[in-house]
């Protein structure tokens, strides 16, 4: 993507002013030296936000050479990206100290940036857009025509996608819809009119039962009686009040129900404004209703038993959620978003139970002291930061989890804190009290050990501070009362403070110049500059750092051990992705020209393959699809990029049609790559995990073909998995199993299967073992994509796949045939295309279930249950 001669956008500057922008400024004193970390997020900052630039231009200012996608929603997806970058961008900024106006100012900018290039789409694009992106009836919103468009915020990647607002946008459209299913208008349309604006057909007036006009009329009218029952017995108070108004909820559902589920074809169209009618009866009498948790009780009792709740929804969701769920009529989307809050619930209280059990094993309150380590300890300094941001995030969960736990059915129990003790009586963390505790502790340790800990929290100037400045700034962790940014600001100032009077001292005292006494001496300059503060004279003024303590390997088990163990993963995907090819734009790959190939029987397989100079210079590789006209070469490029998105380590493979027609795959050789050890007895904590987040990837794609040989070791010490050919090939028909291996055994038997099985056996090394909480983060980031986004990725696999009869083409032929209920000889190629798409999005959506299955199950790990609560341990 070039810039040509565009002027419709500017530059986003995020670095220091050029020496030819200073000629006119008056001059001030010098900034402190940025770190290499703020360095790399300016930069990251600045290349996201031209590469945003670019693509919020009008279509009408693109050069007809850049390679910017004109399909709104392509382009949508690309714009979305590029945020993305400049928010982690921003965060990684902030991370490494920038101040809050920098960040703010920051953030300002990409906000204006969005909402410019939103702005600049018309009506039709946003709509295309948000039907892309899930919006339910979106020609329902800005009906007005007045003020800025309703989409335009619903679609701002700058701004969550699950704030109220947003939500406000769709709960509107899905009321304006239930007012057409009535037999309304709005703005002007009626049901038909909308359906024939999306290109869809209005809702099916089919049910469970075949009724009568006469039963209609009986059921509405039944409905009716419930209703008016309800409000009387909301009215009611005394011992039975709450029994005699959970009976009349219930029968006021259940007649809702029955008429929802209705099939009365004489009625025609009339049914639909039948049903909305009541729905619209049913809410007007639950609005603003008081549902005590005790009193839906046995209806969520019998909605678990029936399978129309989960246990999760059950447990995490108010009384109105939990009867909106049990409620037919409610719109699809709705109930998706609440099964999804019931989700996130679940790993909220999770998450506080772990970090709670973690900050009581230190801080067990009372009158006993805490329980940290001597600062000076090795290691020590990691230890007690850790902790100190555990403590304040453990409060900050404690009232967020606080909102919403006593009106579920967990608060309702008879002993509602007795499986989360976080939130029960006195249990609530007191940042006064866990200060003084901290302060009374840390009179104990050393000065310089307490710097090492503020350090560990980014203070990067403390090496000045005080005793009582470093213990307010880690105090500052977990007790908003003291602010981290104001105590480093007030120890810069009270440096400059005393080196200015230091200053003036020293020039009092030295003896008046002589005459022509003539410069100082470069000698005495550099004397003078060593003696002045560091933030004085730039990096020629920066002071040694003291020599990092040796960490000592900490107890297996141990706090101390985890935190290591955590640095480790760290460094070790570090190591992973800085080694790996980075991914660029397909439609680049696509139009560049590779030289001549070279045969290259060295690198094995079951293909031929060729290697070719990329314009760069680079060595890329190509692998012909002699069998099937490319289809494979879709395949893995799609398997790279699907892996990619779920942060699972992989060269970037794309799919290429060579200048002589052949079509293949291309992607990028990784330089310096060393086999892996095929010994499990040799592999560390890191390398294990790694095959276990990979394990994750491979099941999603249907990969079943990672054998030794296509596992590599990188220059900087990571792990990654290469040639994924084979994704796909098993799929609708493969196994989550230990046991599974299409491939064959031996030399051919998968990575990850050898692992499981020494695990098992005793065969790892010591201290190293299979902990199903490391599959946890690749199993979110999956979850997280949009099942459209995994569809559009897997398009080309399906569709091509489909035509050139692939080998996972039968299964889906079979699948397809029996959702449709028809031959096996009459299914279309777009058919089994859909039924592979489909399932492929069920094997995203079951991940959690299935791999927590598989843990408990089959490796006897029972911490893999939780797994299904969000983590691991």
């Amino acid at each position: 993507m070039g810039t040509g001669s565009k002027s419709s956008h500017a530059s986003y500057a995020v670095g220091p002013t050029t020496a030819s922008e200073t000629d006119d400024v008056v001059a001030e004193a010098p900034a402190e030296p940025m770190s290499d970390e703020e360095v790399q997020a300016k930069a990251d900052l600045l290349m996201a936000m031209d590469l945003l630039g670019e693509l919020a231009d009008p279509p009408f200012a693109i050069d007809p050479e850049d390679a910017v996608p004109t399909d709104p929603v392509e382009r949508y997806d690309l714009v979305v990206g590029q945020v993305e970058q400049a928010q982690e961008a921003i965060e990684k900024l902030k991370e490494a100290g920038a101040s809050d106006e920098e960040i703010e100012a920051h953030t300002k900018a990409l906000k204006a940036q969005t909402l410019a290039y939103l702005n600049s789409l018309d009506e039709d694009d946003l709509r295309e857009i948000a039907e892309a992106k899930g919006f339910e009836h979106p020609a329902l919103v800005g009906l007005s025509g007045k003020g800025q468009h309703p989409l335009v915020h619903w679609l701002d990647p700058a701004y969550p996608g699950d704030i109220p607002s947003k939500a406000k946008i769709q709960a509107a459209a899905l009321s304006r819809y239930d007012e057409l299913l009535a037999g309304k208008t709005v703005g002007g349309m009626t049901l038909a009119d909308l359906h024939e604006i999306e290109g869809t057909e209005p809702p099916a007036s089919s049910g469970t039962w075949k009724a009568t006009p006469d039963e209609v009329k009986a059921s509405v009218q039944a409905v009716t009686e419930s209703v008016d029952a309800w409000n009387e017995a909301k009215k009611t108070g005394g011992p039975q009040a709450q029994e005699q108004k959970a009976e009349a909820l219930k029968a006021m559902l259940a007649a809702e129900q029955k008429v929802a589920a209705a099939d009365c074809p004489e009625l025609g169209d009339d049914l639909g404004m039948v049903k909305a009618e009541v729905k619209s009866a049913v809410d007007d009498a639950l609005n603003h209703a008081w549902l005590p948790a005790k009193m839906v009780q046995p209806l969520v009792q019998d909605a678990l038993a029936s399978g129309q709740l989960s246990e999760t929804e059950a447990m995490h969701l108010g009384s109105h959620q939990l009867v909106a769920l049990m409620r037919p009529t409610t719109p699809e989307g709705e109930a998706e978003s609440l099964k999804a809050l019931a989700v996130k619930r679940q790993e909220q209280l999770a998450n506080l139970d772990s970090g709670y059990a973690a900050h009581v094993a230190v801080a067990p309150g009372g009158d006993q002291p805490l329980n940290l380590p001597p600062a000076g300890d090795p290691g020590a300094a990691q230890v007690i930061a850790a902790w100190a941001k555990n403590a304040g995030d453990v409060r900050s969960m404690q009232t967020n989890v606080n909102g919403w736990y006593p009106f579920t059915q967990h608060g309702a129990s008879d002993a509602p804190y007795a499986e989360h003790p976080a939130l029960g009586p006195g249990k609530y963390l007191q940042p006064d009290e866990l200060t003084n505790d901290f302060k009374a502790w840390a009179t104990k340790q050393k000065l310089s050990d307490l710097r090492d800990v503020a350090a560990e929290l980014g203070m990067d100037n403390n090496a000045k501070a005080t005793r009582a400045q470093v213990q307010n700034y880690i105090a500052a962790s977990f007790n908003t009362k003291y602010n981290q940014q104001a105590i480093k600001d007030k120890v810069t100032a009270d440096v400059a403070k005393k080196e200015a009077a230091k200053a003036f001292k020293a020039a009092a005292a030295a003896p008046a110049a002589k005459p022509d006494a003539g410069l100082a001496s470069d000698e005495a300059v550099q004397a003078l500059a060593s003696k002045l503060p560091s933030n004085s004279t730039g990096a020629a003024a920066k002071l040694a750092a003291p020599a990092a303590k040796p960490v000592k390997a900490a107890k297996p088990g141990s706090f101390n051990a985890n935190v290591q163990a955590m640095m480790a993963a760290v460094e070790h995907a570090k190591a992973t992705h800085q080694d790996l090819p980075a991914r660029v734009d397909a439609k680049d790959v696509a139009s560049w020209s590779f030289g001549p190939g070279t045969t290259a029987s060295n690198l094995g397989g079951t293909y031929a393959k060729t290697v070719h100079a990329a314009p760069d210079g680079s060595q890329w590789m190509f692998k012909a699809d002699h069998n099937h006209g490319g289809a494979l070469g879709h395949t893995e490029a799609a398997a790279s990029h699907v892996l990619s998105l779920g942060g699972v380590p992989t060269v970037p493979v794309y799919h290429h049609k060579k200048a002589d027609g052949a079509a293949g795959s291309i992607q990028p050789l990784l330089k310096d790559a060393k086999p892996f050890t095929s010994s499990p007895s040799q592999w560390t904590q890191s390398q294990v995990d790694a095959i276990v987040r990979s394990h994750v990837g491979s099941w999603l794609v249907g990969e079943h073909d990672g054998h030794q040989d296509n596992w590599l070791s990188t220059p900087s010490g990571g792990l990654v998995q290469i040639d994924r050919g084979q994704a796909f090939k098993h799929f609708g028909a493969d196994k989550l199993s230990v046991d599974y291996a299409p491939s064959g055994g031996g030399g051919f038997t998968p990575v990850h299967q050898k692992l499981y099985k020494a695990g098992m056996g005793g065969g790892l090394a010591d201290g190293v073992k299979i902990t199903p909480a490391a599959a946890h983060p690749v199993i979110k980031k999956f979850e997280s994509m949009p099942d459209a986004q995994l569809r559009s990725v897997l398009h080309s696999t399906a569709y091509e796949g489909a035509k050139a009869g692939v080998a996972w083409v039968p299964q889906m032929r079979s699948r397809a045939a029996k959702a449709l209920k028809i031959p096996q000889s009459q299914v279309t190629h777009d058919q089994i295309a859909t039924a592979f798409l489909d399932h492929a999005v069920e094997r995203k959506n079951n991940l959690r279930q299935n791999f927590s299955d598989f843990f408990v199950h089959q490796l006897g790990l029972p911490s893999g249950a939780s797994l299904k609560h969000g983590g691991g341990s």
